[in-house]
């Protein structure tokens, strides 16, 4: 399964997506940052939920509890303050974001498909490819935190000190996904049971790389 995921991850590099591409060699204008940020803003409020609906799906305590240590990280285990909503939007305002724009903004079209993307996943295919899906989806997170931290800083539009949230997402979003990782991974010997990863690797790989090149299209 790593080598599935490696590979996988090889062949769609940030480098050569649209978004990080222009993001790193500083074409990318802070405006459009700034707009695409603020879009982002309610996919991650959002990414919490449909893991509930996950949790209900599976069997047995072990797995759930796997899972539901991921939400409650997701809701700052127990600190409103730290939920990565409130993170999210405390680097917003960093940007000079004000929280009439965050409460005002109406759900991007790319936002909107991640959503149903994630929704109808979880709804209509095998479990094994839930979960799979939401793995490649915080694996892939944590790159992406490491790239928008390093280009904030090296455009010069947010000091080291202000990247709290993707700081936070560089390091807890490995650990959440290989909670994710886990629960399927003794199963990738089983061949329909590596065909469901392997098509919940693909999903999850494609959607969160979609919602960002969509932000700016």
């Amino acid at each position: 399964m790593n080598s599935f995921i490696k590979e996988l991850k090889s062949k769609t590099p940030l480098e050569s997506h649209k978004y990080f591409s222009s993001l790193m060699d500083g074409s990318m204008s802070l405006e459009l940052f700034k707009y695409s940020q603020l879009n982002f803003y309610s996919a991650v409020c959002y990414f919490s939920r449909p893991m509930f609906l996950l949790c209900s799906k599976m069997d047995n305590y072990t797995d759930r509890l796997a899972l539901l240590e991921n939400i409650m990280d997701e809701h700052g285990n127990g600190d409103i303050s730290n939920t990565h909503g409130e993170t999210f939007k405390k680097y917003l305002q960093s940007l000079g974001i004000n929280n009439r724009e965050m409460n005002e903004k109406i759900s991007h079209p790319a936002v909107v498909n991640f959503y149903s993307t994630i929704e109808e996943t979880i709804n209509s295919s095998n479990i094994e490819t839930a979960i799979a899906m939401f793995g490649i989806i915080e694996d892939r997170y944590t790159e992406i935190s490491s790239s928008i931290a390093l280009s904030l800083v090296k455009n010069g539009w947010l000091s080291a000190s202000q990247l709290v949230h993707y700081k936070n997402h560089q390091e807890l979003d490995i650990y959440h996904a290989e909670l994710f990782y886990k629960l399927v991974r003794n199963k990738w010997k089983e061949e329909e049971s590596r065909l469901n990863i392997k098509k919940g690797l693909r999903v999850g790989n494609k959607v969160i790389l979609k919602i960002y090149h969509d932000l700016i299209d």
